[in-house]
């Protein structure tokens, strides 16, 4: 910020001084080099803002990143035992199933109930009571 405003004093000053010049003088030519290397110090002040801008988005963006795959495991983490039970109960079902066992696996089955269930583990249990269904008859 305090090179900003050296920049724009320096033009600010430097284009006083030249409206009162001549144009073919020594001292216009020393104030023209300094405009321009003053334009060129303000090109390299808005570029350094520009990267240091860049680098703070990245910087926030990886620990969004960061953060989202922490929320995403400590959900998996809770939510893991009742999918294991309840996927525990499905294996056991279909095993049962595969077997010729259909009066133990609708029983087996009927362990879901009020289990929290994903809802891969929802389109299985549904398609296995379909199975058993249509195998029995019904």
């Amino acid at each position: 910020m305090k090179t900003n405003k050296l920049v724009l004093a320096i033009l600010g000053t430097a284009l006083i001084v030249s409206t009162g010049c001549n144009k073919d003088s020594a001292a216009q030519q020393d104030l023209d080099k300094a405009a321009s290397d003053a334009g060129g110090a303000l090109k390299n002040a808005a570029e350094a803002v520009k990267e240091g801008g860049e680098k703070v988005g990245q910087d926030v963006k990886q620990a969004g990143e960061a953060l989202a795959k922490d929320v995403a495991k400590k959900a998996e983490e809770v939510a893991a035992p009742v999918n294991a039970k309840a996927q525990g109960i499905i294996d056991e079902t279909k095993k049962l199933v595969s077997d010729g066992k259909l009066q133990e696996a609708v029983a087996k089955l009927k362990e879901l109930t009020g289990e929290k269930l994903s809802a891969e583990q929802q389109a299985l249990a549904d398609g296995l009571k379909a199975q058993i269904d249509k195998l029995s008859g019904k």
